[in-house]
């Protein structure tokens, strides 16, 4: 398994756009990605469960993946959460 912290440095937070192009990567990886925040989870490949997280400004995450290419996943999302702006 594969973990890396990460805080959400868009100014709006990971609303519906930046959250559905996250799901749209995450989607690419044929390994379980799991976003973990103040104590709750969710698939990061469905946007409807991103979501529910309420994923703010300053927020800090887990990215969590296990399985094939989990590296890369994890280093993929990171990389995109860390650009947002």
């Amino acid at each position: 398994m594969i973990q890396r912290a990460v805080t959400i440095s868009a100014p709006h937070g990971l609303h519906t756009r930046p959250a559905a192009l996250l799901v749209k990567a995450a989607q690419d990886f044929p390994c379980t990605i799991t976003v973990l925040s103040q104590g709750r989870q969710a698939s990061a490949k469905s946007l409807f469960r991103l979501q529910t997280l309420d994923l703010r400004y300053g927020t800090e995450i887990t990215l969590q993946a296990e399985g094939e290419q989990a590296e890369q996943a994890i280093d993929r999302l990171s990389d995109m959460l860390s650009d947002l702006k």
